[in-house]
């Protein structure tokens, strides 16, 4: 799966695989059920970027500024809780249909099983939530 061609410097075997799932996928769900998985697709970025933008107004006058980095000045507030707003109503669009209902139950499993998994690594594995990912030193024992 890792080949990439010479030619088209894309990783052909990989990508075959990934449009042969889908069509399966396709052909063995229902529309209706292909349905649920693509609005539940559509729930959870909206979920991580709202969290996101929380988090970032939770933070952000902890922050330290760099000189010649991008900087809203005095929009950066206004325009992080326009964001908010506008993430708050897409939510409420795809959460409040009653067909939506499915796809908002597979959100709150996948959110459920991910909190289980961090409440794992937070009670046996500590050592590996309190470093970077890519941070070396934090591997060498």
């Amino acid at each position: 799966m890792r080949r990439v061609s010479p030619r088209t410097r894309t990783p052909v075997p990989a990508t075959l695989l990934v449009l042969g799932i889908g069509v399966v996928l396709m052909i063995a769900l229902p529309g209706a059920a292909l349905l649920e998985l693509i609005t539940a697709s559509t729930i959870l970025p909206a979920l991580i970027y709202g969290a996101t933008i929380v988090l970032y107004l939770t933070v952000r006058r902890h922050l330290a500024r760099q000189k010649g980095a991008f900087d809203l000045g005095r929009l950066e507030l206004p325009v992080a809780v326009c964001a908010l707003a506008w993430t708050l109503i897409a939510l409420f669009v795809l959460v409040t249909p009653a067909e939506a209902l499915t796809a908002v139950v597979i959100v709150g499993g996948l959110l459920l099983l991910g909190g289980l998994f961090f409440l794992g690594m937070l009670t046996f594995d500590r050592e590996v939530l309190e470093s970077e990912p890519g941070d070396e030193s934090a591997f060498r024992r």
